[in-house]
């Protein structure tokens, strides 16, 4: 198992320097634990700007975004910038795609949000031509089309740069990362009955494309936050994290709806209740390694795992010493766990 970032910047009472600034300090202090990767979120601005900057921050950490919405932008000039990223990172950028959540941005570009999802499809198979062609080429599809296209700079990663798709909602996206071998990111707010469902299609459609289950390959994400003791954790969160379900409900409800009781409202969901049933990752050490295997094996395994970071939890200070906490007293007990070998046998 390794362990990453989903750096979803929502820091709504700083202006957008400083929580960049966050970001990014969180970033370095990922990659000088030993972090694996960080997926930057794409709001306005494209990741690929933090994730530059965040390159000459950094030694070893790969970077990804997450996501580039394939549909605004022609896929020559996203295979363009993801070459350009990879030898800017030096060989440490990965490709996160996605279709776009809101049709509000497509509609501001004056492009059609019922077609986005084909047009993602279309995008990513002209992407990966474009990636592994050896000469210019002509394409013409649905939707995109282009003449004597010839990506430069060349890939510096073989065959070109790892890419990852968002899934939320759509089986025929995990479908398409299984079947071209992609990376799975998914979001903190599922559930893990709806996790276990992607996973299981994930196996079920890369065996029919040839290969072994690769449950390496399939990302998760959940609030974690370590201390020393697990009343030391909530008292070190509780405020922050009820403050950020305020603003999340008024702002982003759809990430809350799968965390409403049974029976209940959104005004019934509190940071005590997230942790009591287990959808925040919050205490212990030892608490803390208890929540991830019981969510791995109520998904039937992962490979990685995402700390929901880019928020304003606890303190900066707090959050540093959080992840090192995990980092020394949590991820060695998961290193070995092999979740190729676990779908392997299911």
């Amino acid at each position: 198992m390794e362990f990453g970032l989903f750096s979803n910047s929502r820091r709504y009472k700083r202006i957008t320097r400083d929580a960049w600034a966050e970001d990014l300090r969180e970033i370095q202090v990922a990659d000088q634990l030993g972090f694996h990767e960080a997926w930057i979120s794409e709001h306005d601005s494209p990741a690929e700007l933090l994730i530059c900057k965040a390159a000459a921050m950094t030694e070893r950490i790969m970077l990804g975004s997450a996501v580039r919405p394939l549909p605004y932008h022609h896929p020559f000039q996203l295979a363009i910038e993801a070459n350009a990223c990879d030898h800017l990172t030096n060989g440490r950028y990965k490709f996160g795609i996605g279709f776009g959540f809101y049709a509000a941005h497509m509609e501001r570009r004056g492009l059609d949000f019922s077609k986005a999802r084909d047009m993602m499809h279309d995008s990513i198979d002209l992407i990966q031509k474009l990636w592994l062609a050896d000469e210019p080429i002509d394409y013409e599809g649905r939707f995109w089309r282009g003449k004597g296209m010839f990506v430069k700079p060349r890939n510096l990663q073989t065959p070109h740069v790892p890419v990852a798709v968002a899934v939320n909602n759509t089986p025929s996206t995990v479908e398409l990362a299984a079947q071209r071998g992609f990376q799975v990111l998914t979001s903190d707010f599922i559930k893990p009955d709806r996790l276990r469902g992607f996973a299981d299609i994930f196996d079920e459609a890369t065996r029919k494309a040839g290969r072994a289950p690769q449950r390496s390959k399939f990302g998760v994400c959940r609030v974690v936050y370590v201390a020393d003791t697990d009343e030391q954790a909530r008292k070190d969160m509780r405020d922050s994290y009820n403050e950020i379900i305020k603003w999340e409900i008024a702002n982003t409800p759809h990430h809350q709806i799968e965390r409403v009781p049974d029976g209940g409202t959104m005004d019934d969901i509190t940071f005590d209740m997230l942790v009591d049933n287990g959808n925040l990752f919050v205490g212990s050490p030892d608490t803390v390694y208890q929540r991830v295997m019981e969510f791995y094996e109520q998904i039937g395994g992962f490979g990685l795992l995402m700390f929901h970071c880019g928020r304003d939890y606890a303190t900066p200070e707090k959050m540093a010493n959080s992840m090192r906490l995990f980092m020394e007293k949590v991820a060695p007990r998961l290193r070995n766990v092999d979740p190729d070998r676990m779908a392997a046998a299911a």
